[in-house]
């Protein structure tokens, strides 16, 4: 009979442990074909999710491009950016912003229900004055009132179809922020980013879709295509305000 005792023995801790649960060889090659497959296909990169977000938001990092864009919308299909209220592109970052403004509208586009009922949003009768359109399907509305996860991962999937478009970046950090306009932030240095003249586009556009862009591109280019880790960081200021769903990737060329 096999001594097993001498087997654990010469065993990392991590196979000992789950060897010892069940004492015989079946338990044994499932655990080490289980463990190799771990090794082999990890099911997510091995970095750190938090580690990464600080290091991407380091303002002290010169190699680090940035961005920041806001697109207001009126809950249907329209949508429209400020520039005052967001930041230039970078040669780094303009790829990016032009495949989630793709990704956005394409997805108000094809939204089946195109017009929505707003006054589930509205604060009271002199904060916005919206009328009802006489055509309705549903009050839901898209993005804000979408699955975060389901969003997240549609967001995901459209970068990595364009992956052809990140060449030359190694890193890339995606947050968004959605919300009613009410939540959008109010003050920057002690100014309002809205002010009394901007109230009547707002009632025209009372929601956000705000997004940030840190990407870094790679050290030395060479003829072979190094994968890139990706994060996406999503807010929904109704449904997890202050708790924003991450999620990692490692695109693969």
């Amino acid at each position: 009979m096999l001594n097993t005792k001498d087997k654990s023995d010469n065993m990392p801790a991590s196979m000992k442990h789950y060897y010892d649960s069940e004492d015989d060889d079946e338990t044994l090659a499932t655990a080490i074909d289980d463990l190799s497959s771990l090794l082999l296909y990890p099911s997510h990169p091995l970095i750190d999710t938090e580690l990464f977000l600080d290091q991407m938001q380091d303002p002290t990092n010169p190699h680090i491009s940035q961005c920041q864009n806001t697109y207001f919308m009126d809950g249907g299909v329209r949508f429209i950016s400020l520039p005052t209220l967001g930041s230039s592109n970078t040669k780094a970052t303009s790829p990016l912003s032009r495949i989630f403004e793709e990704w956005l509208a394409n997805k108000l586009y094809s939204h089946p229900n195109k017009m929505v009922n707003l006054n589930n949003y509205q604060q009271d009768d002199d904060m916005m004055a919206i009328d009802e359109p006489e055509d309705i399907y549903n009050d839901q509305l898209p993005i804000l009132e979408d699955n975060i996860e389901l969003l997240s991962e549609d967001i995901i999937n459209i970068f990595k179809s364009r992956k052809r478009a990140l060449k030359g970046l190694s890193n890339i950090l995606i947050k968004i922020r959605t919300g009613h306009v009410y939540t959008y932030h109010q003050l920057e240095n002690g100014q309002p980013l809205i002010t009394e003249d901007m109230e009547d586009f707002f009632q025209q556009f009372p929601l956000f879709v705000e997004i940030l862009i840190y990407a870094t591109q790679e050290e030395h280019m060479n003829n072979e295509e190094d994968d890139i880790n990706f994060l996406l960081v999503v807010e929904n200021t109704t449904l997890n305000p202050g708790d924003p769903y991450k999620a990692m990737e490692n695109i693969q060329f």
